[in-house]
């Protein structure tokens, strides 16, 4: 669950990596109007405002359009895929692994054209492990997200991601790792919620909060927490 989550909810963490087209004010102040309505679920009235700038090259915008188009008709339409594809040509590790679903009725009925879910899996991959390398944690979390072990949000979250150390912290909460000594879990699911809250995170700030609350915290730790 928590990885399905990482793509859809989340994934607008990431996008102030890599380079992007040069937008006016115009298409920024669309584009950042088109993505707040998409994370409302207005995806309608998202399309419109994510179209200026993805016409214009940003690839953030690409991506999200894709989404809004995906969404909307519950699977991945031409012109969902159409956009996901310029977002991924200029790079993008999430478009790329919504091209790689194999849980899509485009592929399913066959009408998708182009690359094979399986040749966006492996550009993914290679991609975003290339980028590890050189301590990218976007792509180390890309990597934990495409199964390829716990061991690179680990990596992440040790590097200081925010993000990273939030799901590190729910993946040891719902059973993920090996821990051999009693109380050990509980003291590793403590310490990545702290440091990601540590780190201005708002959804480890609010995590973090609650896990201190129900584990006895009094009503002004968590409040200094969340403030």
């Amino acid at each position: 669950m928590i990885k399905k989550v990482i793509i859809g909810a989340l994934c607008s963490i990431f996008f102030s990596c890599g380079a992007f087209a040069q937008l006016t004010h115009e298409q920024q102040v669309a584009r950042n109007k088109g993505i707040e309505l998409y994370q409302q679920s207005a995806w309608d009235d998202a399309q419109p405002l994510l179209l200026i700038a993805a016409e214009a090259g940003d690839r953030q915008a690409q991506y999200y359009l894709g989404e809004s188009i995906r969404l909307n008709n519950s699977y991945t339409t031409e012109e969902a895929k159409k956009w996901y594809e310029a977002a991924a040509e200029q790079g993008d590790l999430y478009a790329m692994l919504r091209l790689s679903s194999k849980n899509d009725l485009c592929s399913d009925m066959g009408t998708c054209e182009g690359k094979s879910g399986n040749e966006w899996r492996e550009q993914a991959l290679k991609t975003a492990r290339a980028r590890a390398e050189k301590g990218d944690t976007q792509a180390m979390i890309v990597l934990f997200t495409a199964n390829q072990g716990l061991g690179w949000l680990e990596k992440a979250a040790e590097a200081g991601d925010g993000f990273g150390q939030q799901l590190l912290a729910s993946a040891y909460k719902s059973g993920g790792g090996w821990f051999l000594i009693p109380g050990s879990r509980e003291k590793a699911i403590e310490k990545w919620f702290k440091s990601s809250a540590e780190n201005g995170f708002p959804q480890g700030m609010y995590l973090y909060a609650n896990y201190l609350y129900d584990h006895g915290g009094s009503k002004e730790d968590v409040g200094v927490v969340v403030n």
